[in-house]
């Protein structure tokens, strides 16, 4: 069993989810890393799970190509894909004639492209599809491009049909003018009052995006944080059991060198650019007051690991005082950070932090006494975010070489009272760590995976109620 799910010699690609007899069935695109082994079956595979943790073995179906979407029809499950030959793409239809999900007949008559009027025909891609009962008429969403006279024409297009096999081509259902590739793997749910549109970015970007549609009005909003985790998160849609919403996507490896991008000095793996896929990261969706979205820990994640790992501190910098199991840094003008047990390989942890007058303070992850080494996450209240720092930062060369200033963030909302739940969830390299259940932020762990817990404050902060777990 995966926290963050990948089959052997394989990368978890974009997942298409569905419920239905009463399981969550989770098809997605399977990138296999040694394609020459035996056995080898290319194209999109199925699982069945409870849980969104405990997977039954995989299914090929034997469907080439890329992401779609599957609904039922007049007594026959309806599968849609993508293809993409000789540099065009195409929609694709399948039916399954057995009422399974895992045997698909292809029907070739119905492949249709972009109409070269409305919309651009260089991405044509990624369909979801619903039915309108209000209208009586089935609308089909894709990543598209949209013809217009500058290049920013990323977009999620429409086609609408009565059958299935007949498509109208409509006017874009979102055209924010602003990105320069298609809206990819688009999604559209409700919760409440409110429709969500999800969708994800490769240009001006990188990431998931969302707006949000009051009902009975007709206008996309752009929320505060419109941007759904980080960097090293991808391709994700949603799926419900009728309770609950989780939107799934994947967390890239840095394994091979697919763009050509890796640096001939530096051999560090932290240093190495993202693939196309990954191990998959599930994560729980909300909404708050205003009707944003927020991403949680799922509770099942949550309650994985109950091992307690004792937990033994030592002062390394500055000033601290421990009252049970509070440990309050009291120097200000400088950065205090005490060093602590050693990780395991699996593990969550839990913590409050009061921010107090520090401008940035949070966690260590698998660091060295000495602080050599290491990943920090922390919070900058003044600027409203959560950042990703690796080891990186702290070596001469990586200092000189990195062309940016900060390596992932995400936008957290500042706590009225200064108070932050920190959650960390962690498989080997993979790592998910969420804030207030409201913000996450993937991100990987490549370099240094036998370190230790540490605790760091930039001036004055307490944390508390920490509780470090394994298998």
């Amino acid at each position: 069993m995966d926290i963050f799910y990948k089959a052997d010699n394989a990368r978890t690609g974009d997942v298409i989810p569905i419920y239905a007899n009463n399981k969550f069935n989770l098809f997605y695109l399977k990138n296999w890393k040694d394609a020459s082994k035996e056995g080898i079956v290319h194209g999109w595979h199925r699982m069945e799970t409870t849980d969104l943790i405990n997977m039954s073995e995989e299914t090929p179906l034997h469907v080439l190509g890329g992401t779609g979407d599957l609904i039922y029809y007049q007594g026959e499950w309806h599968l849609f894909a993508c293809i993409f030959p000789d540099g065009k793409q195409y929609i694709t239809h399948y039916v399954s004639k057995d009422g399974t999900l895992d045997h698909w007949v292809y029907i070739e008559e119905d492949t249709f492209g972009p109409d070269g009027v409305i919309y651009h025909c260089s991405d044509w891609r990624d369909p979801r599809i619903f039915y309108r009962e209000d209208l009586q008429e089935y609308w089909m969403i894709m990543a598209a491009r949209k013809n217009d006279v500058h290049t920013q024409t990323g977009c999620v297009g429409l086609c609408v049909s009565k059958d299935l096999k007949k498509w109208e081509y409509r006017e874009p259902l979102y055209y924010p003018a602003r990105f320069n590739g298609a809206c990819e793997c688009p999604d559209i749910f409700s919760i409440g009052d409110w429709y969500y549109l999800v969708f994800s970015s490769y240009t001006t970007l990188f990431g998931n995006y969302y707006v949000k549609c009051k009902k009975g009005d007709n206008t996309w909003n752009i929320p505060l944080n419109h941007r759904m985790d980080g960097r090293a998160f991808y391709a994700a849609k949603t799926v419900s059991d009728g309770k609950k919403r989780y939107l799934i996507g994947w967390n890239p490896t840095k394994e091979e060198n697919i763009f050509g991008f890796w640096p001939d000095k530096f051999k560090g793996q932290d240093y190495h650019t993202w693939d196309w896929g990954g191990d998959m990261v599930v994560h729980e969706l909300g909404q708050n007051e205003s009707g944003d979205l927020i991403l949680q820990m799922p509770e099942a994640r949550r309650n994985l690991l109950q091992k307690e790992v004792p937990l033994i501190w030592e002062e390394l910098s500055g000033e601290w005082t421990v009252e049970g199991n509070k440990y309050i840094s009291t120097l200000e003008g400088t950065q205090n950070t005490i060093v602590g047990s050693k990780l395991p390989s699996r593990f969550y942890l839990k913590l409050d932090l009061d921010m107090g007058s520090s401008k940035e303070a949070g966690v260590i992850l698998q660091t060295s006494k000495k602080l050599e080494n290491g990943y920090y996450l922390y919070l900058e209240p003044y600027k409203k975010r959560l950042v990703f720092r690796s080891w990186i930062r702290m070596y001469e060369e990586g200092g000189k070489t990195f062309p940016y200033d900060v390596e992932m963030e995400t936008a957290v909302e500042n706590s009225i009272d200064g108070h932050y739940i920190i959650e960390i969830l962690a498989e080997d390299t993979t790592a998910v760590i969420y804030i207030n259940n409201e913000a996450a932020l993937s991100f990987r762990m490549y370099d240094f995976k036998e370190g230790n817990l540490g605790l760091f404050a930039l001036g004055e902060a307490q944390f508390s109620n920490i509780s470090l777990r394994t298998e």
